[in-house]
């Protein structure tokens, strides 16, 4: 199910009405269920300072893109993978050049249980007989990148099949639903986007266990505009969202960051330093976007368990 919200626009800025804000349309957005309280926390601050009307939608990221083939009107797409932008674009369906990486995601299993002797969310040591484990949840590995993360990892531990068998696998139709059959009780278990347990105006109890991220295809995220929507709100909306503040408040949210501008001018000046992670984001954002990257791009890929094929 694709839900919906709309901010209203403000009306006064002291004695000043923004001219923009009554010749623009709402900025239509449609966003992938991970990132969704991010970008409503970024909606309201962008319509805070601009007075200009954000209108988002969310869903799973397949479901967004089914609508967005069928002509739903959005003007930008936020996806929780690069295949879906990608495939946007080879049906020219996007503003040319438009499309680039937002964050990156990272995976997390997360038990609301305090109590590591009665029930542990680190898979390593997960019993799948024990009577205390109903479920385990994700997002619909067919439709979200994050649910297909997580077969990755869950087939890692030797988990996968035994949860099949024993019907203990709790699929929610995106990562929202996921975190919420956590959050009601119905699965001790998820495996659940690290935003969705970072967040500061709702932190959760229990137990978080980073999940290595070597171990599922990295969650690169793209967006783009969609063809004939570049318009001055949209470039506002977009202005604002790669402004310095935007990005902490992204971060804050537990989303790994790219370098805002990696293009082939410029991408034999990146370092990809030692750290693991660090390599791998800046790595993914240079081949998403087809510039010139070093050499050692493919093995730093390969370390994740990525292949530079799913990037290109």
């Amino acid at each position: 199910m694709i839900k919906q919200w709309i901010l209203p626009g403000l009306v006064v800025c002291g004695l000043c009405i923004s001219p923009l804000s009554w010749a623009e349309a709402p900025v239509r957005i449609a966003v992938a269920a991970n990132f969704l309280t991010t970008m409503k926390t970024l909606a309201k601050e962008f319509n805070a300072q601009t007075g200009l009307k954000v209108s988002v939608s969310n869903g799973a990221s397949g479901l967004l893109y089914a609508q967005i083939i069928k002509g739903a009107p959005y003007d930008v797409f936020f996806s929780a993978d690069t295949k879906r932008p990608k495939r946007l674009e080879q049906a020219g369906l996007i503003e040319p050049g438009s499309r680039f990486t937002y964050v990156t995601g990272k995976l997390v299993a997360w038990s609301p249980d305090t109590d590591t002797n009665k029930l542990s969310a680190e898979l390593a040591t997960l019993d799948v007989s024990s009577p205390q484990l109903r479920f385990v949840a994700i997002a619909n590995p067919k439709t979200a990148p994050y649910g297909a993360a997580a077969v990755q990892v869950l087939t890692h531990y030797g988990l996968y099949e035994p949860l099949s068998a024993t019907h203990k696998i709790a699929i929610g139709e995106n990562i929202g639903k996921a975190y919420q059959y956590v959050a009601t009780g119905n699965a001790q278990i998820g495996l659940v986007a690290k935003s969705y347990v970072s967040n500061p105006k709702r932190p959760v109890s229990g137990q978080v266990f980073d999940i290595p991220p070597e171990l599922y295809t990295p969650i690169s995220q793209q967006a783009v505009v969609l063809k004939g929507r570049n318009r001055p709100a949209v470039q506002a909306f977009l202005d604002f969202f790669h402004s310095p503040s935007a990005r902490a408040r992204i971060q804050a949210y537990g989303y790994g960051l790219v370098p805002l501008s990696l293009d082939a001018n410029n991408a034999a000046k990146v370092g990809l330093g030692e750290d693991l992670e660090n390599q791998a984001l800046v790595a993914q954002a240079l081949v998403t976007q087809g510039a010139a990257v070093p050499n050692r791009v493919p093995d730093v890929l390969k370390k994740r368990g990525a292949l530079v094929d799913d990037f290109s």
